[in-house]
């Protein structure tokens, strides 16, 4: 979030994460759940609709991790509903997954980005 903050400061207004990958205890767990906190909900969501899709939903995951069933399912439902979703393995293919929806090539990334995205 700290790099589409820098190098895409427009995108980042539209851009929210989902911290669900907290520990808590019981009660706090119930809470959340009471609040509207689901399982499976993706980590990023890009509010830009683009290319005929409605946004991005993008999980993280590093190293050898894998989507849980509630994860997989959430991806597939977004799908149906016409959403972009991929998972990530690592920063640096989060950020050419964003980029490529966006279609902002990585070397035209700099403080022109928001021009590039808005005015194509």
């Amino acid at each position: 979030m700290n790099w589409v903050s820098y190098n895409l400061p427009d995108v980042f207004e539209d851009t929210h994460h989902f911290a669900n990958q907290r520990s808590c205890s019981i009660q706090e767990g119930r809470k959340l759940k009471r609040m509207g906190v689901k399982r499976g909900v993706s980590d990023i969501f890009v509010a830009i609709p683009k290319n005929g899709k409605a946004g991005l939903w993008l999980e993280l995951k590093v190293g050898s991790g894998k989507l849980s069933k509630e994860q997989s399912d959430f991806l597939e439902r977004k799908k149906e509903r016409g959403y972009d979703c991929h998972v990530a393995w690592g920063y640096s293919e989060a950020i050419d997954i964003l980029l490529n929806y966006l279609e902002i090539s990585s070397s035209d990334c700099n403080s022109n980005c928001t021009n590039i995205l808005y005015n194509n």
